[in-house]
């Protein structure tokens, strides 16, 4: 390949990669802004309403209140025929099927806990299909919604919430009455949102339309809380500044969705008061992440959820984004602590993942699930164990930082290496042009993700393999061109007669390309990676800041023997060692780059009986080991028609030219 063409190229694989990472980056902003309509989020507010009112009407087979009976029937039937309306979906014949079930057991006046049960179970699944934004953007400020309530409900509903307004009287039925805590313990924030969106069909509570999505999200969570007690909300926020930030709710997503009943229920009247608080004060749950396995676990059961309803792919991507938006965050920190659990989840999130690619029973699906939450509770119990050691939170941090840091470490030694070799000094600004902005852009790219949009795991596996697998290719190129001069005996006239030419601006670029990738895939993944960890080691920060420090010194140690080591070497010897090097790094990224698109649902994964050494690229499947073998097919033809080719010269007496 000359020079003019090889520009050509890299110049065309820059394009391409920067277009894809672009592409990759936008996927999560775009599937985050798709809006699943108006007549879904009606379905999902009645069902909310069946849940709620039907175990009140209807205890052990006969009807208690037979106006609010035939309303729970009614919307029953709604549900199906607003459900027939929706565009079509893999999920809709499921979801269908499962809201004539509902019908029918609501006619056979069934238990209210299986009704509840059947509601929640078909509301989940509309959400999940039709994807619903259940949250709002960010954390409403309710310092303005007393005032707003007072101009909006008070008439109705009475300055106190307790459905005794001016304009009550003769209301039927009858405004609600906030302070009813055996109804409130069963709405969430979400269905009061629903309410305060939609209105109630038959009733005086029209829909505030009228009103903006985040006074709307602020209503709901200031009527939400008007009933709770002094006290309660004074035990909540006690118990949320000793560490009750850890609860599953105490995060933005899960604390509109739960129920105090469910709270209550799952973890304990103490874990209630900081339920009853936090929706008080939802700003302080803006800052706090939901921990990373609970949300992984809420993801395979959202992903069941559609599995049933018979939506295959959306299935899929929920268990892909559970795993890397959720388990992968703390994959280091259990690594330190329980190495084999760690690769048991991973296993078992694989082959739940195949079970839905393969179309499996259901049955099985809901087995592999149960084993999925069982293995993520234990490793649950193993991080929450006292918390990370001192110890487990250095070592995590370590192992992180020389994990990831350690192929680009040896792509930039060795470029370094070479330059310094070829006396080429000058050229030295190309390669830390490249890893100074890839660090720069790995910040940057973290900075946009946390406070401009939501680049989701998947998106950042997607950026991460496209990365790898552009850096292979411009790796394999440059390993090729440098096996070409291993046998130049002449080197220095080479130098002399023609290193302007090979080293042209094109070939300058290419090696800082080569730098700027291989740093730019591992640096943003760090920095998540030290985010989940920092979270996970409140007791042992410092730890966290030495185990860094002594990965960071690692590393400088290990680059500055591969380049002293290179510089000693003769020269044929160090371009035969070089190539050779960057041609294993490349097979070993494209393994990495087919590995995170794996991850991603990007592409297939068929696991085969083979050795798995995730640290040198080799995973043991179909496609990433078909990728490498050709991979290394191609090095070993390249490399014998390289030799064959300067033997050919050589004899010509024409080697150097």
């Amino acid at each position: 390949m000359n020079q003019r063409t090889f520009q050509a190229a890299f110049h065309a694989v820059g394009w391409v990669a920067a277009l894809l990472v672009l592409v990759a980056l936008s996927l999560p902003a775009r599937a985050a802004s798709a809006d699943p309509g108006r007549t879904a989020q009606t379905i999902a507010h009645m069902l909310d309403y069946v849940g709620v009112d039907y175990p009140e009407f209807v205890r052990d087979g006969k009807v208690l209140d037979a106006a609010e009976y035939q309303e729970q029937s009614e919307f029953s039937v709604q549900v199906i025929e607003q459900l027939r309306k929706l565009p079509d979906n893999p999920a809709k014949a499921g979801l269908l099927r499962q809201a004539e079930t509902l019908n029918a057991r609501i006619a056979a006046r069934a238990p209210g806990d299986e009704v509840s049960r059947l509601a929640g179970e078909l509301r989940q699944g509309v959400i999940a299909a039709y994807r619903i934004a259940v949250a709002p953007k960010r954390a409403p400020d309710l310092r303005g919604a007393a005032r707003l309530y007072a101009a909006q409900c008070a008439a109705c509903h009475g300055a106190e919430g307790k459905g005794d307004g001016v304009q009550a009287g003769g209301m039927e039925p009858a405004p609600a009455d906030f302070h009813d805590a055996a109804r409130m313990r069963q709405r969430s924030v979400y269905g009061l949102f629903s309410t305060i969106s939609l209105g109630v069909s038959g009733t005086a509570m029209g829909g505030f339309d009228q009103l903006s999505e985040a006074e709307r999200w602020a209503l709901a969570f200031y009527v939400s809380s008007l009933g709770t007690p002094a006290e309660v909300a004074q035990q909540g926020a006690a118990r949320f500044a000793a560490g009750g930030s850890d609860l599953p709710f105490a995060n933005l997503k899960t604390l509109v969705m739960t129920t105090e009943n469910e709270v209550r229920a799952r973890d304990g009247d103490a874990a209630a008061a900081v339920f009853a608080w936090l929706r008080q004060n939802p700003v302080e749950a803006k800052a706090t992440a939901e921990p990373p396995l609970a949300f992984a676990g809420r993801h395979v059961d959202e992903s069941l959820a559609a599995y049933r309803s018979g939506d295959v792919a959306l299935a899929q991507r929920l268990a892909v984004t559970g795993y890397l938006e959720g388990f992968e965050l703390v994959e280091a920190s259990l690594d330190a602590s329980d190495r084999a659990l760690r690769q048991e989840i991973e296993t078992q999130m694989t082959a739940y993942r195949n079970l839905l690619r393969a179309g499996a029973p259901v049955a099985d699906a809901e087995k592999q699930a149960a084993l999925l939450h069982a293995l993520l509770a234990r490793a649950g119990d193993t991080l929450d164990a006292g918390g990370l050691s001192p110890f487990a939170a250095l070592l995590g941090a370590f192992f992180i930082l020389v994990r990831e840091g350690l192929e680009a470490l040896l792509v930039v030694a060795a470029v370094v290496a070479f330059l310094v070799k070829a006396e080429r000094r000058e050229a030295l600004r190309y390669v830390h042009v490249g890893w100074i902005g890839a660090l720069g852009l790995g910040v940057l790219t973290w900075f946009v993700a946390s406070y401009v949009i939501a680049i989701s795991g998947a998106g950042r596996e997607v950026t991460e393999g496209i990365t790898a697998l552009a850096a292979s290719a411009i790796l394999l190129y440059v390993g090729f061109w440098l096996h070409d001069k291993s046998h130049a005996d002449r080197w220095k006239a080479f130098v002399g007669r023609h290193l302007t030419h090979a080293l042209s601006r094109g070939t300058l670029w290419a090696l800082a390309g080569v730098s700027f990738l291989a740093v730019y895939r591992e640096a943003f993944e760090t920095v998540l990676f030290y985010q989940a960890l920092w979270q996970q080691a409140e007791g042992a920060r410092s730890s966290v800041l030495a185990g860094a420090g002594l990965g960071a010194a690692t590393l400088a140690v290990l680059g500055w023997m591969i380049f002293r080591f290179g510089l000693r070497l003769p020269i044929g010897p160090f371009f035969a060692a070089s190539s050779a090097l960057l041609a294993l790094l490349a097979v070993m990224f494209a393994g990495h780059g087919v590995a995170a698109l794996q991850e991603a649902g990007w592409l297939p994964l068929d696991p085969v009986n083979f050795i798995e050494v995730p640290l040198l690229g080799i995973y043991a499947n179909v496609q990433a080991l078909s990728l490498q073998g050709g991979l290394i097919a191609v090095i070993l033809v390249g490399f014998a028609w390289g030799h064959a080719r300067r033997g050919l010269a050589l004899a010509s007496g024409d080697a150097l030219r």
